[in-house]
């Protein structure tokens, strides 16, 4: 019996669609932005915040709540006139709360740390050559983020602030109808 080429190349072909199809969510490409940190998400991070007490918590307290910049990567070590930067100058001394206003006074006594971690994921979802050839393109984004600013007078926190995001959920949709022709629109010559 003589072996059939074009049948074959159909079934190779086939194999190789049907892989796609089934491995579709690793085909397309992911993302993922994660720092470092003690906590295991946004709940963590907030717990050890609330724990911090003004006036009383102390630099070495700190770092075993790992809000300290030698744990978390990327934090911010602040002085004092960085500190006062954080208000603009449209807020005169006496407008500022009463913990920026010990940090102004004790000038280099003074520092501050702004801790951020997250962990976010973007992740290509939908038809696999569409995306590919540039038609339609869904990025699915999730994880959380969270920020703290932490201002030490002698070692002693006399003020604290928060923000973040506990859940990030959010999806992007990009269609081209022309695929990659849509961005090509600088490269082809108008006509005269």
């Amino acid at each position: 019996m003589k072996p059939n080429s074009q049948y074959d190349a159909f079934k190779i072909l086939a194999l190789i669609s049907a892989t796609v199809v089934v491995g579709g969510c690793t085909v397309l490409p992911q993302s993922t932005n994660v720092t470092k940190s003690p906590w295991a998400g946004y709940a963590d991070a907030k717990a050890a915040f609330d724990k911090v007490e003004q006036g009383k918590t102390t630099k070495t307290e700190l770092r075993g709540l790992g809000l300290s910049p030698d744990l978390v990567p990327n934090a911010r070590a602040l002085n004092y006139v960085d500190v006062v930067n954080l208000f603009g100058a449209s807020f005169r001394l006496e407008d500022l709360p009463a913990g920026i206003r010990k940090c102004v006074d004790a000038r280099e006594g003074c520092h501050a740390y702004v801790i951020r971690a997250q962990n976010v994921q973007n992740k290509r979802e939908g038809n696999i050559p569409a995306d590919l050839f540039g038609f339609k393109k869904r990025v699915k984004t999730t994880g959380w983020e969270f920020s703290a600013t932490l201002v030490l007078v002698h070692d002693t926190v006399t003020y604290k602030l928060w923000n973040g995001t506990p859940t990030l959920e959010s999806t992007t949709n990009e269609n081209n109808p022309l695929g990659p022709m849509q961005s090509m629109g600088g490269l082809i010559p108008k006509p005269f």
